[in-house]
């Protein structure tokens, strides 16, 4: 059974992911990280759900991934997600690193190409637009009391 889980760990992320998840490891308090990123609106610490980007360019000591993260709490069970800010379709197309946006709490765009991932705040992160095969990059996110801690899959 560990031999199973250990295969599966290896090829599942090739398999569910467009591009290649890339090295993250970042904690945060859920309470002042929308503080200190200067984002005020639906923060993580909101218990109707919000979300808070962290940008590569600020953190350039830490991995937040290709181009930073997206957190994400859901309003309904308070699970919190985590996305890459790499537009994996711009990416797998043309091999241009394109940041993504958040339309809304439940809507990311990429404003390049149009591409739309809606739904994310509940771990959905699937394309829901044009091809509908490009998924964003999920990294794997623990809460433990105030401390949010984001890192690889595996």
């Amino acid at each position: 059974m560990r031999f199973f889980l250990a295969i599966v760990a290896v090829i599942l992320p090739s398999l569910l992911f467009s591009i290649e998840p890339a090295k993250v490891s970042f904690k945060c308090n859920i309470h002042t990280i929308n503080k200190v990123e200067n984002q005020f609106k639906d923060s993580l610490d909101d218990e109707y759900g919000g979300y808070c980007i962290i940008d590569k360019s600020k953190h350039k000591s830490e991995q937040v991934g290709h181009m930073g993260l997206i957190l994400l709490k859901d309003s309904f069970t308070g699970n919190i997600w985590a996305y890459d800010l790499l537009c994996p379709t711009c990416y797998s197309k043309e091999g241009i690193k394109r940041a993504i946006r958040m339309q809304t709490i439940i809507v990311a765009r990429c404003e390049a190409c149009n591409s739309e991932w809606q739904n994310i705040h509940m771990g959905s992160a699937g394309q829901t637009n044009q091809e509908g095969k490009y998924w964003l990059t999920t990294y794997r996110t623990d809460l433990k009391g105030d401390i949010l801690y984001v890192s690889n899959w595996y």
